[in-house]
């Protein structure tokens, strides 16, 4: 099954997991149900699994707008040590 969801979209879930995992830890310590513990393991698991396909999604996308790409005429191609010299 594939389902399409935006980036905000993805953000809202990661957010929401993150505080349902958060949840299920803090109802474990107390109350020692490992059920708790299995909840908050497989709210992380789909956590990282979002977060990897969201990292992709913006990686493409910076990709296709051209960031990070190292201009030619940029201080790169300029040696910071060289000392201009005037002829007068």
């Amino acid at each position: 099954m594939k389902i399409e969801l935006t980036d905000d979209e993805v953000t809202t879930i990661m957010v929401a997991l993150d505080n349902y995992r958060h949840e299920r830890e803090t109802d474990s310590l107390h109350t020692g149900d490992p059920q708790d513990q299995e909840d908050a393991g497989s709210a992380e698991w789909i956590w990282q699994k979002l977060f990897h396909a969201q990292e992709q999604f913006r990686n493409s996308i910076a990709d296709a707008v051209g960031e990070g790409e190292i201009n030619n005429l940029t201080s790169a191609s300029i040696d910071p040590f060289g000392l201009p010299t005037w002829s007068e």
